[in-house]
């Protein structure tokens, strides 16, 4: 059985951020539990699969993986906010 930090250093490219994330930060990005997504990006990296089964209930699994969607609302300040952070990183 690998422990939960055994794969945190090891990088991809996110496709939602453009750009290079650790395992560590895919693994905890929902509230401490893992992205949605985190099947799709790290499937060919190592056995996801596994670890997901070593480290998680089936019910966490199923939380994570089939999220709430959020309401539309809260979609739109979300993309507010972001776009609030890179017009401030632009000016920099």
């Amino acid at each position: 059985m690998t422990q939960k930090e055994d794969h945190d250093k090891e990088v991809i490219r996110c496709p939602r951020l453009g750009g290079e994330v650790p395992f560590s930060y895919c693994r905890t990005l929902q509230d401490g539990m893992p992205c949605d997504r985190v099947v799709i990006c790290w499937e060919l990296v190592f056995d996801i699969g596994t670890f997901l089964q070593e480290h998680y209930t089936p019910a966490e699994i199923k939380k994570f993986l089939n999220p709430t969607p959020k309401d539309k609302m809260s979609t739109l300040l979300d993309i507010i906010e972001q776009a609030k952070k890179n017009i401030k990183r632009d000016k920099t």
